[in-house]
C-alpha cells in the first residue's frame, strides 16, 4: 500500500488531535461530610429574642475537573477540600418560615456554597427537618469562565442524629449528637 506525504500527513494529524483530547474520567464522588449542625430556637415569651437559627458546616472532600480551559486545553481544577463553614439560616418565628430560602455560607475561593431548609419526615420542625447544600466551583482562568454546580441533602431528627434539651424558659438547642459527627450525605452534579 502506497501513501503519500499528505495521506501520511492527514493521518499523523488526526492521530495527535486525538491523544491531545482531554479523556473524560468521571470518577464517582466521594460522600460530602456535614460536620456541624446547631439549632437554636427563642422561648417565645413576650419581650424575648425572636430569631431562630440553623448553622451547620460542610466539607467537600471531591476534586472537580471543570473541564479543558478554552485557552490551552489543560484541565481546570479546584481542589478538593473546599468547605461550607457557617452556613446559617434565620428567620423570625413570629410568622415566618425558613422553608425553601436560599441562606449563604461564608466566602471561599473558587466558588460559594449555600444552604436551603427543607421539610423533614412530617413537616418542617426544628426538631426534624432537611438542609440541602449547594457547591459552586467557579473559576475564571485566563479570562473564560468555569463552572460546576453540586448538590447533597441531609436529613436531621431529634433521637437520629440530633441530640440536645430545652430550658425551662421555652429556649431550645440542639445539635448533632454524640457519635455522629460527620453525618455522610451523596452529592450529585447538577
Amino acid at each position: 500500500m502506497r501513501f503519500t506525504t499528505l495521506s501520511l500527513a492527514t493521518i499523523l494529524a488526526l492521530t495527535s488531535s486525538a491523544s491531545a483530547a482531554p479523556q473524560a474520567s468521571q470518577k464517582q464522588l466521594q460522600d460530602w461530610q456535614v460536620t456541624a449542625v446547631g439549632v437554636f430556637t427563642p422561648s417565645g415569651r413576650p419581650g424575648s429574642y425572636p430569631w431562630a437559627t440553623i448553622r451547620a458546616n460542610v466539607t467537600d472532600p471531591n476534586e472537580i475537573n471543570l473541564g479543558p480551559a478554552k485557552s490551552d486545553g489543560s484541565n481546570v481544577i479546584v481542589p478538593g477540600g473546599s468547605q461550607g463553614i457557617n452556613c446559617e439560616a434565620k428567620w423570625f418565628t413570629k410568622g415566618e418560615s425558613p422553608l425553601g430560602r436560599t441562606w449563604p455560607c461564608d466566602a471561599v475561593s473558587n466558588g460559594y456554597w449555600t444552604l436551603t431548609v427543607l421539610a423533614g419526615s412530617q413537616g418542617f420542625s426544628p426538631t426534624d427537618f432537611k438542609l440541602r447544600f449547594t457547591h459552586v466551583a467557579d473559576v475564571l482562568y485566563q479570562g473564560a469562565e468555569y463552572t460546576g454546580s453540586f448538590k447533597a441533602v441531609g436529613s436531621f431528627k431529634v433521637g437520629d442524629n440530633l441530640s440536645g434539651t430545652c430550658g425551662g424558659s421555652g429556649v431550645c438547642v440542639w445539635g448533632l449528637a454524640a457519635g455522629k459527627n460527620p453525618v455522610l450525605i451523596k452529592p450529585t452534579k447538577q
